[in-house]
């Protein structure tokens, strides 16, 4: 069977077939024409789920080199977005180390260790899935998936939260960043599931992929944050996408008719939950109960007054008991995470017997909620006209990141 075949014959084929037959596929290549494959097909092979990693890290690679060496060709006429992409792939190309390696004649050398990353779209909006850790060897799996505003350039922060996840994992883990959707970029469009039900399938594709690399006994859990958990949801939902554990954090609804995780966590699969005190996503409900409230859901504390965690957008704070939860659910050290059973109302009082909890998702529920979201959005933008032309990064990376465990944190800003 021709690789071209093979990509005909997957394309329609259940995730789980179709990831076994791919794997099937690439186990029976000789290693220099498997590798050939992955030079030649960069596209093809970067994003088929059930190819080994290491190739699929080799083609994305060589598919960032050509569009950034593409964007670097017409700087001098580049638009703002353009020079901002070229930015965004200097620092995904920046070596993160090095190692020592043979070359054909025997000779020691040292070469680059680069980003692995699954998947690398580096058109439009973008896409990239990024692997922190060994999947091969890891005794455990996080897969992290970010909500809104969220696309290629805007994903750094999510790089820094799963640098902390994976040191909250311990020794022998390894951590995914699944940006493989079109996150909504407004929240306008946030209000809408179409970006999650288009992202279900292809959540599903990409678990079934990642079965055929890690460990048959490899622990893994699925993090939905923010739409990342509507993301999370409707891949559950409608694909049965299943893993060990699930968590949760500033969920926006599933479904309206979601009001348990037994309806549509599969059986068995525990769901952990998170609702910081004054979460305006969690309160507002726009895409059905909050899976806080939910009686068989395990809702975890996220302060412990030390390190505060409020509003919507520190679930992942470094040192925060909020962290330090998710990292026990994670390592599957489950005795050990906190809990808490506070409700939106006291969370969100003002004075005795008024809160702001209920008031809010009553108007998400109300018809001005979409004008009100398209309103939001115009004014955000505006503050954008007068951003400065952003300057090209001419030394390879504005940021470098390390894979060190002691990461120091970049700003989250308003990516969730």
């Amino acid at each position: 069977m021709s690789f071209d075949d093979l990509l005909e014959r997957v394309t329609d084929l259940p995730a789980e077939k179709a990831a076994r037959e791919v794997r099937d596929y690439f186990a029976a290549l000789p290693q220099d024409a498997a590798r050939a494959l992955a030079e030649s097909r960069t596209r093809e092979v970067g994003g088929l789920d059930g190819v080994p990693a290491p190739l699929r890290y080799r083609a994305n690679h060589l598919r960032l080199v050509e569009a950034h060496e593409g964007l670097r060709a017409r700087l001098d006429s580049a638009s703002n977005d353009e020079v901002t992409r070229y930015n965004t792939l200097s620092e995904m190309l920046a070596p993160v180390g090095q190692r020592l390696d043979v070359d054909a004649d025997g000779n020691r050398i040292v070469v680059p260790v680069h980003r692995q990353f699954l998947l690398a779209e580096p058109e439009g909006q973008g896409r990239m899935v990024e692997v922190l850790g060994d999947l091969a060897t890891a005794d455990r799996v996080s897969v992290l998936v970010p909500g809104m505003n969220n696309n290629l350039d805007k994903v750094r922060s999510q790089i820094a939260r799963a640098q902390d996840l994976q040191t909250e994992s311990g020794p022998g883990s390894a951590t995914v960043v699944w940006l493989g959707y079109d996150a909504p970029l407004t929240l306008e469009a946030a209000m809408s599931k179409e970006s999650s039900i288009a992202a279900a399938p292809l959540l599903a594709r990409f678990t079934a992929g990642l079965r055929t690399e890690v460990r048959p006994d490899a622990d893994k859990t699925l993090i939905g944050n923010s739409y990342g958990g509507q993301v999370v949801g409707q891949a559950m939902l409608r694909e049965g996408v299943r893993f060990d554990r699930v968590i949760l954090t500033g969920c926006p609804g599933v479904e309206p008719h979601v009001r348990g995780a037994a309806d549509f966590v599969p059986e068995g699969v525990p769901l952990y939950v998170a609702r910081a005190p004054g979460d305006y996503i969690s309160y507002a409900e726009p895409h059905g109960p909050d899976p806080a409230s939910f009686p068989d859901a395990i809702r975890f504390e996220t302060n412990d007054g030390k390190v505060a965690v409020r509003g919507h957008l520190s679930y992942f704070a470094h040192d925060s008991e909020s962290l330090r939860n998710i990292g026990r659910i994670i390592r599957g050290d489950l005795q050990a995470v906190t809990r808490t059973s506070t409700t939106p109302e006291e969370e969100s009082r003002v004075l005795p017997g008024l809160s702001w909890a209920e008031p809010l998702r009553q108007a998400t529920a109300s018809p001005v909620a979409v004008p009100l979201a398209k309103v939001f959005d115009g004014v955000r933008a505006l503050g954008k006209l007068s951003a400065p032309r952003p300057e090209p990064v001419n030394d390879g990376a504005r940021v470098r990141r390390t894979p060190s465990p002691g990461v120091t944190r970049r700003p989250e800003g308003p990516t969730r």
